[in-house]
């Protein structure tokens, strides 16, 4: 038995201490850091960033992040809106919140409306509304409920991470040394600290991807895989082919909207770009054009009808801008951003809901330091 038990622990001792070296790892690192620890982190380093490399909690983190800082103007919708920063909304920069990355269907808007505390409902709510979401070829990946209950430090949490370190062993590796070495580079999660991208603070996103310098680096690059406009030739993933607006999705839209209304919200929509090559093929392709045509006549007429500004930047040149300021056939970079907000503006309610932005705004346009990703914001 003795004999038995000697090599029973020579056996386990080697995965014993790789467990115990990854635990060491995940938590030094801030990928499992609960979300409270991670909210507190980023408030003592403004300059921090915060990126998972396995479960990003996309939902659970900017939910909990609304809960945490009671925002009174608040972006929201898909990745496709996580690019506004606290800087671009003048006087109230201080009391913004980028929740970009949490609404991804119809269904997750609705939950989000009914489920937000009364105590934690914004006075300005910008909504990205993607095409998708009206289509009913489409399927909702996940639970809005689900996902928003969700934390870093969690049991099952903590399998899924040690599992991606197990397959990422170079990864191991590059964080057993930073922290052996004790270095401090205010990235918090795996993803952060090997990419150089995350959220920040205010909850907009930073992106990994080096900003383009030569004329020839800004030639445009849809970087996603496949690139946006393969899906939409084979008419996979976002864009099956549909005729027209589910009339299911958009009687939801207004209901949710009728739903702020009454909560006194001032929402302001917006439907964000596509590379130019993208929205010709959208446009002239006969299994997308009916939608394409239906969700841009529709979506401003349920928002009109609460009196609710909408903007649409479907084309980037009616905003004076072209694909240089896309990183991939569907995202817009933060200079949009600025021009999106910009156009905004311009209506007397989003005006006086905005005091100050207008003039960062224009200082921004007009500054030579600002290129076709990254606005100048002054410091």
């Amino acid at each position: 038995m003795r004999r038995f038990l000697r090599h029973l622990v020579r056996f386990l001792s080697l995965p014993a201490v790789l467990v115990l070296l990854g635990e060491a790892v995940l938590h030094w690192s801030g990928e499992l850091w609960p979300l409270d620890r991670v909210f507190a982190y980023q408030r003592a380093h403004p300059d921090s960033l915060y990126l998972r490399a396995t479960d990003q909690l996309f939902y659970a983190y900017k939910y909990h992040g609304i809960l945490t800082k009671n925002p009174s103007i608040v972006v929201a919708g898909s990745s496709r809106t996580m690019k506004f920063r606290a800087e671009m909304f003048g006087d109230r920069a201080d009391r913004f919140y980028n929740a970009g990355g949490m609404l991804n269907s119809l269904g997750d808007v609705h939950e989000f409306s009914v489920t937000l505390p009364s105590t934690r409902t914004p006075a300005v709510l910008l909504l990205g509304i993607d095409l998708w979401w009206f289509n009913d070829q489409v399927e909702p990946l996940n639970s809005f409920l689900v996902e928003i209950s969700k934390d870093a430090n969690t049991f099952d949490e903590q399998v899924i991470a040690m599992r991606w370190l197990v397959k990422h062993p170079v990864s191991f590796a590059r964080e057993l040394l930073a922290m052996a070495g004790g270095t401090d580079d205010r990235m918090l999660g795996v993803a952060a600290r090997e990419k150089g991208g995350g959220f920040r603070p205010d909850g907009s996103f930073k992106s990994a991807v080096p900003t383009p310098r030569s004329a020839k680096e800004w030639r445009f690059i849809d970087r996603e895989t496949p690139p946006i406009i393969e899906r939409v030739k084979k008419g996979v993933a976002n864009f099956p082919p549909a005729a027209n607006v589910s009339p299911e999705g958009a009687a939801l839209l207004d209901a949710v909207l009728a739903r702020f209304e009454n909560r006194r919200v001032l929402v302001i929509g917006y439907l964000p770009p596509f590379s130019s090559e993208v929205l010709a093929e959208l446009q002239s392709d006969p299994r997308h054009s009916g939608i394409v045509a239906d969700f841009r006549r529709t979506i401003p007429e349920i928002f009109r009808k609460h009196g609710f500004p909408l903007l649409d930047a479907s084309d980037a040149s009616a905003l004076g801008m072209d694909d240089r300021a896309m990183s991939d056939g569907f995202h817009a970079e933060e200079t949009f951003q600025v021009h999106v907000l910009a156009a905004l503006v311009r209506d007397e309610r989003v005006r006086a809901a905005l005091p100050g932005a207008p003039a960062v705004l224009e200082r921004a346009l007009a500054s030579p330091r600002t290129n076709y990703w990254e606005p100048d914001l002054g410091s």
